[in-house]
């Protein structure tokens, strides 16, 4: 497959995208495209992105891109592609329905991955996503962090740059090379909203040393759903 890497910048941005080539080229040897294939025909039914976190293998991607997989693991399954064209079997051993995360995993793994950073950036400063959009080829977005948004129900980052289908789950990083935030969604007009740092870590910690498997993947999805619905109606009810 032909890859290719765009870089999206304009004048305002010219030293945020000699940045982003100098992040890609260092780090995209950890970013990861995942495919949902249907075991039958082997046509593509899902596409998203996702990056190593850790030495084993592990890979955080976003829920959307793999629940067609949770919902029919009989029918599908997971691979990686990466930009070198190796790919592989990817397993689903945990995720977070409510924040839309998931772990995945490679067997095999290369040993290094993306750290995650400390704290969020200052208001106003450079951050880079990273993504396969539309399967067109490996795109570094630069943009801007604006804080988390006000009045959500889930904690997202505004982030001024484009987020497009294929994104789903990529990094975000800053400009030292460090996770922080994950690619979630996009309203368009340059306004995207990212998984912050928090969640993530918060995610995996949760994750450390449990897996899950196929059989357990409905009861897993029934019982985090329930949870959060009874938190949201615990607050709703205690607030003025």
């Amino acid at each position: 497959m032909l890859v290719a890497i765009a870089v999206q910048s304009c004048v305002s941005f010219a030293t945020s995208a000699q940045d982003a080539r100098s992040l890609f080229s260092e780090f995209n040897d950890r970013i990861y495209q995942i495919r949902i294939i249907e075991r039958s025909t082997g046509k593509q039914a899902g596409l998203g992105s996702g990056f190593l976190v850790s030495a084993d293998g592990r890979i955080v991607t976003n829920f959307h891109v793999v629940a067609a997989y949770t919902d029919a693991p009989e029918r599908y399954h997971v691979e990686f592609v990466r930009i070198n064209g190796e790919s592989g079997a990817l397993d689903v051993i945990n995720f977070d329905v409510v924040n839309d995360l998931a772990l995945l995993r490679r067997v095999d793994p290369p040993g290094y991955f993306l750290a995650l950073g400390d704290t969020l950036p200052a208001q106003g400063e450079a951050i880079y996503s990273i993504g396969n959009p539309h399967d067109l080829g490996w795109t570094v977005v630069p943009g801007t962090y604006n804080g988390i948004t006000a009045h959500s129900a889930f904690e997202r980052i505004h982030f001024s740059g484009s987020v497009n289908p294929g994104m789903s789950g990529g990094p975000v990083l800053n400009a030292n090379g460090e996770v922080i935030g994950v690619n979630v969604a996009t309203a368009g007009n340059q306004l995207s909203f990212l998984i912050p740092l928090n969640r993530l870590a918060g995610f995996l910690d949760r994750a450390a040393g449990t897996e899950l498997t196929p059989d357990d993947y409905d009861a897993a999805i029934t019982a985090q759903l329930g949870d959060n619905q009874r938190d949201m109606l615990s607050r709703l009810i205690e607030a003025e």
